[in-house]
């Protein structure tokens, strides 16, 4: 019986090890150095290219020219992380779009979130409305990975700045007439991307600017950048993914099983020893 009970100690002392442990959450600071800029160009727009210049520690990045729409792409997946980062606009100017893209597979493909600070109608472009809009871009493409891009490949001016889009290559998932961006105010925008839904909410410090989950199963993995579209100069900083890795709980209906056998076992021991000492020899 002895025995048994020493087992019962030890498979309960294992239990307990895994009992109340919490998911374990990795927080990674991104180094961008091996980030890529995607340039597009609309010669109609009579704008210059967008350029990215990265800080002495390539911990953020600052994009420099009022002109066309440009990204700077991460080198990593980000399926099933959450990433944290900011936006800083600098100067007194202008009042167009800023925000990321995620989901991204190449200069024709991703998820965009674009943020305008004022309702403006290009009479080239189209109506660009105040607020966060959260669009599909997939259009067709088969140029270069990254780098500046032929003038009009994948998109002409008025495709990503139409907050509707354009039928064939940007189509509007959301759109949310918030309050439009200040100049000189840091706001902290978070992403949660999973395959198949994604979660994007924006922060002015502690308060909650907008908040927005959507389920969508265009992209259900691909890297992270950051978008400008004729906003300058704007900081993209405080960039870092979180992976939360499930706890790993001790499987209880095993220890239970055992303990249900070895109690079995000692029983049917026990009267079998019981039968042998009740024999009474001839």
């Amino acid at each position: 019986m002895r025995y048994v009970i020493m087992i019962g100690l030890v498979m309960a002392i294992l239990l307990c090890q895994g009992c109340g442990k919490k998911a374990e959450r990795i927080e990674k600071w991104v180094d961008l150095s091996g980030w890529k800029e995607v340039i597009y160009h609309y010669p109609a727009n009579g704008q210059g290219r967008g350029t990215w210049k990265l800080s002495n520690d390539n911990q953020w990045a600052t994009q420099k020219i009022n002109g066309d729409p440009t990204i700077l792409v991460s080198d990593i997946d980000i399926t099933g992380s959450t990433v944290e980062g900011s936006w800083l606009m600098k100067g007194r100017s202008d009042d167009d779009l800023v925000g990321f893209v995620f989901g991204y597979q190449d200069p024709g493909h991703f998820y965009l979130l674009d943020w305008k600070k004022g309702t403006q109608d290009d009479r080239k472009c189209g109506l660009a409305k105040q607020g966060i809009s959260i669009k599909i871009a997939a259009a067709d493409y088969s140029g270069p990975e990254s780098g500046k891009l032929k003038a009009s490949q994948p998109f002409d001016g008025k495709d990503l700045w139409n907050t509707e889009g354009t039928e064939g290559k940007v189509t509007l998932l959301y759109h949310e007439k918030t309050e439009g961006w200040k100049f000189e105010k840091e706001y902290g925008f978070i992403l949660k991307f999973d395959p198949g839904s994604f979660t994007v909410t924006v922060m002015d410090g502690e308060r909650t600017i907008f908040s927005k989950k959507i389920k969508d199963k265009t992209y259900k993995n691909g890297k992270f950048g950051f978008y400008n579209f004729s906003q300058a100069p704007v900081i993209y900083k405080g960039f870092k993914t979180i992976t939360v890795i499930p706890a790993k709980h001790f499987p209880w209906w095993v220890v239970i099983v055992v303990i249900t056998l070895l109690f079995v076992v000692y029983a049917v021991f026990k009267k079998k020893k019981d039968a042998a000492h009740s024999v009474i020899p001839e």
